[in-house]
């Protein structure tokens, strides 16, 4: 058997047991009267890559904000448990922990979708209003309708704009070569209501043909700065999304200082100088520190050079 069909059989058998998993949690998650969303993975699969393979390593829920933490109980009685609960806070003020283990299988628990600044509560009611059915893992479950997927494929593109060319492009990639621009305007809109148009706007850019699109939907140059900082640089990106936040001074600072000293389980997984006793933890935390001041400086050019380059389009 020639390697590529092991590896297509062995990506096969990752996805049907993330899917097994899916259907488990969102399972358990209705028998406690917590309504249940379906993102990506199988969703995906099912319609941007029929008769191939698109892997997909985790199960990615979503919940209503005020369902979130019996959810997470939920979880815990199935066995997950906080997955790496030291990261430090990120600096772009991302609601909790959303990633959950148990022996490998991971779930992903999401209350809003990232790049959607409306309020989440709102979003959360229209997506379960307009949500479709799937078979996922042998059992029947609610997923996003088309035009929301179509919008959540633009926002993760724009999530991840710094990761080249991976999943999220190829996804975004396809959706542009078998979507019309009357479906690209459904989801225009719905990002219109929820706020996302910067991140709807900042994912098709990533892509030649998005970017004929954006002109087309006329989109301007909206969301050009966060996303062309992201592109280039996550922690210009992360500066300026701190910055800008709705947030009091002593909340950015503590997260601030947050990233410059994580606890010691982040820094003995971030450097090996860390796990060689007390004396080599405090030396990782000196060395942290320099790093943390190149980076935040080369951050600032980033962000300078960016502004500028805006601001003489």
């Amino acid at each position: 058997m020639s390697a590529e069909r092991l590896d297509r059989y062995s990506h096969l058998a990752r996805s049907f047991a993330v899917d097994v998993l899916t259907a488990e949690v969102a399972g358990a998650f209705g028998g406690e009267g917590i309504e249940t969303l379906v993102l990506k993975g199988p969703v995906l699969a099912k319609w941007l890559y029929p008769g191939e393979v698109r892997p997909y390593v985790d199960s990615d829920l979503m919940v209503a904000t005020e369902d979130r933490a019996r959810a997470v109980g939920v979880l815990g009685r199935l066995g997950f448990a906080e997955h790496c609960p030291w990261m430090p806070t990120p600096l772009s003020l991302d609601i909790g922990r959303t990633t959950y283990g148990r022996s490998g299988a991971m779930v992903d628990l999401h209350c809003q979708l990232p790049g959607l600044d409306g309020d989440p509560d709102a979003i959360w009611g229209c997506l379960a209003a307009s949500a479709e059915r799937q078979v996922i893992g042998g059992v029947e479950l609610r997923v996003l309708d088309r035009d929301a997927v179509l919008l959540h494929v633009a926002l993760h593109a724009a999530q991840h704009a710094n990761m080249g060319d991976g999943k999220p492009l190829e996804d975004l990639r396809r959706a542009l070569a078998c979507v019309e621009d009357s479906g690209w305007s459904r989801a225009l809109e719905l990002a219109r209501a929820y706020r996302g148009v910067p991140a709807f706007a900042g994912g098709l850019r990533l892509l030649p043909a998005g970017r004929e699109l954006a002109r087309r939907l006329d989109l301007g140059e909206e969301g050009t700065l966060k996303y062309a900082l992201l592109r280039q640089d996550v922690i210009a990106e992360e500066l300026h999304t701190l910055l800008c936040a709705n947030a009091g001074i002593g909340r950015k600072v503590a997260i601030a200082a947050s990233r410059g000293f994580p606890p010691p389980d982040y820094m003995r997984w971030w450097s090996p100088l860390a796990r060689r006793g007390k004396r080599g933890l405090a030396g990782a935390y000196v060395w942290r520190a320099i790093w943390v001041a190149g980076q935040a400086l080369g951050a600032i050019h980033t962000l300078w050079r960016v502004r500028r380059a805006k601001g003489g389009a």
